[in-house]
């Protein structure tokens, strides 16, 4: 088994990581969570009591394993099938060079994007852009893609994600509830995540992904 290494960088997109996560794992993937992010908001959604939280050991829950990145060189042991890792903002990073894809995340807000546009990689990672929580205002998505050119990301890779109650609910929920669960996401959410499955994984039916969507938004 051969790590892939799947690279997040930008703003909070721990709820993109944690819907991937489980499809991935009902997929019959080996999956391990890494959050280097400052905020560790990745860390404080994985869904057990603090009482069994270990510092400097894997968490391992619902057939997920996740790790503080802090603690990745050291204690990775095993091989897994996906990696995927919450960099926050920090491009520095040696194991991003390592990455086979990477998604830059951001919103509208403009400290988020002056952030992303100081950003510098040159890594051979496949690159993807998710623009999330777009709502109608005077700032269009189509302002924020033109402003982060210097990512050079192709226009297939773009993914706009328009701001809804709905998915906003399960977000937070995500970091409070001891069972995961995403049943009904708004279409466009699920078409996105179901979309970079496809891109994710290799010779990955149709059949087998609504099968492995259907089991992961059931919180199974």
């Amino acid at each position: 088994m051969e790590d892939k290494l799947i690279g997040f960088l930008g703003c909070d997109k721990y709820e993109i990581i944690l819907y991937l996560s489980r499809i991935l794992y009902h997929l019959g993937k080996k999956v391990l969570l890494v959050d280097f992010a400052e905020t560790e908001a990745l860390y404080q959604s994985i869904s057990i009591p603090d009482t069994l939280r270990e510092e400097n050991d894997y968490i391992h829950y619902s057939g997920i394993d996740f790790i503080q990145g802090k603690y990745y060189e050291r204690y990775k042991k095993e091989a897994y099938d996906y990696i995927l890792i919450d960099f926050g903002y920090n491009a520095e990073n040696l194991l991003l060079a390592q990455c086979e894809k990477v998604m830059f995340v951001t919103d509208l807000q403009l400290h988020n994007l002056k952030r992303m546009k100081h950003i510098s990689y040159n890594g051979d990672g496949e690159r993807f852009l998710i623009i999330k929580d777009v709502f109608p205002c005077k700032i269009k998505p189509e302002f924020i893609q033109e402003q982060l050119r210097c990512l050079m990301i192709e226009e297939q890779h773009v993914y706009i994600l328009y701001q809804d109650p709905i998915d906003m609910k399960y977000r937070i929920q995500s970091q409070y509830d001891h069972k995961f669960s995403f049943p009904k996401l708004s279409k466009p959410t699920k078409f996105f995540l179901q979309d970079l499955i496809l891109r994710i994984t290799e010779n990955l039916s149709q059949k087998q992904l609504r099968y492995a969507y259907r089991k992961a938004e059931r919180g199974k």
